[in-house]
């Protein structure tokens, strides 16, 4: 599971960052920025939000060492990126804000979602329902905070 970039999209500059010494990462997953501790971590289903997220794991990384860091691929506004999602795709989820199942998985329905971390607009389905994969953006600033 996770999220790749669409070809066509802009360029994604990698930078290395300061990760939580206490996290596993794996490559693909959406990352954000933990504001109390200064630290990237994994994001989840209820962390991550529109304010906060800031690149998708360059490298899965067992950490373990004070103040590792990690590789992120910068999310920048107007790339498309193509996810895995929890349930089959159909068009009624499409042009709706989406949360997350987990770091590289999103939860899509048929229902928008105004909630800070429902932070995956899905804008096309790519193949059929059963791959479970839809085409979309990644909300940084700016989503409706419920």
């Amino acid at each position: 599971m996770s999220f790749t970039l669409f070809t066509g999209s802009p360029n994604a500059p990698k930078l290395e960052y300061t990760a939580d010494a206490s996290t596993a990462f794996t490559k693909g997953y959406l990352a954000y920025r933990d504001t109390s501790t200064g630290e990237i971590k994994e994001a989840t289903t209820t962390t991550g939000d529109a304010t906060n997220v800031e690149g998708i794991v360059a490298e899965t990384v067992t950490t373990g060492a004070s103040n590792p860091v990690i590789d992120l691929n910068m999310i920048i506004d107007g790339q498309l990126y193509v996810a895995d999602c929890t349930n089959n795709t159909a068009a009624n989820q499409l042009n709706k804000a989406h949360l997350l199942t987990n770091g590289g998985e999103v939860n899509n329905t048929s229902s928008h979602s105004t909630d800070i971390n429902a932070i995956f607009i899905a804008i096309a389905i790519i193949g059929a329902a059963s791959d479970k994969k839809l085409l979309g953006r990644i909300v940084k600033t700016g989503q409706v905070t419920a």
